[in-house]
């Protein structure tokens, strides 16, 4: 007999969260989209169980919000959400940086040059799918590198958020410099490089107040259009 393991319904439930998730994350779905349970049932195959359990667990995270009567909703961001969402990103990387900045070695060094290599092609290539990925990529190795569960949890659920909202910074705000993520990259990699903690910190704090600043200027926009 062929050793099947049984797929359980937390993990169905699992599963659609993560399909859910990436489409936030990738801006398939965007801030204020409509979830349709059955639209998502016929997509995914699955029944509507495991889809409303998965808009639970999103809901947990913060990127979903269930309106009454009318259903799930991808969740929307006003100023004050982005900027303490950066403040918070700042937070857990530079807790990250404490615990694994003398402990990174060369072959580290070598994988963080090569997804900014992939991130500078990405975005040569105006294929802003495969940089955004590859800009989460480098920040998740530093965050995995510290092996502490709670603070890749967190962190995992702060970029889920932020991945939105910088969707909503391309869309919204024409006057962003899509390629200073490279520079910035390499300046936080040659503070590790140098072991330099406060050089790392203050790289960090620099960046995100830079990014959630342009966030705040799309959403800004937003609202104006909205109003017009």
């Amino acid at each position: 007999m062929t050793d099947f393991v049984r797929i359980r319904d937390v993990n169905l439930r699992e599963r659609v969260a993560e399909q859910i998730r990436t489409a936030i994350i990738e801006g398939r779905l965007k801030p204020n989209d409509h979830i349709v349970e059955s639209t998502l049932s016929l997509e995914l195959e699955v029944s509507r169980t495991p889809i409303r359990e998965a808009l639970i667990l999103l809901e947990r995270e913060a990127l979903v919000v269930t309106v009454p009567n009318r259903g799930a909703f991808v969740r929307t961001f006003n100023e004050d959400d982005v900027k303490a969402l950066f403040s918070m990103r700042t937070t857990l990387e530079n807790f990250a940086a404490d615990l694994i900045y003398e402990q990174l070695s060369s072959s580290d060094f070598d994988e963080l040059r090569n997804l900014i290599s992939r991130l500078k092609v990405n975005l040569e290539q105006k294929n802003m799918k495969l940089a955004r990925r590859a800009d989460m990529s480098f920040h998740q190795y530093l965050v995995n590198f510290s092996d502490h569960p709670v603070l890749i949890r967190h962190w995992q659920e702060i970029v889920a958020q932020i991945a939105a909202v910088l969707y909503l910074r391309a869309d919204s705000n024409p006057n962003y410099d899509e390629y200073a993520v490279i520079s910035d990259h390499q300046r936080i990699l040659d503070a590790y490089i140098g072991r330099n903690l406060e050089q790392i910190k203050a790289e960090n704090v620099r960046i995100n107040n830079r990014v959630s600043a342009e966030c705040v200027v799309a959403i800004q926009i937003l609202q104006e259009q909205g109003a017009s």
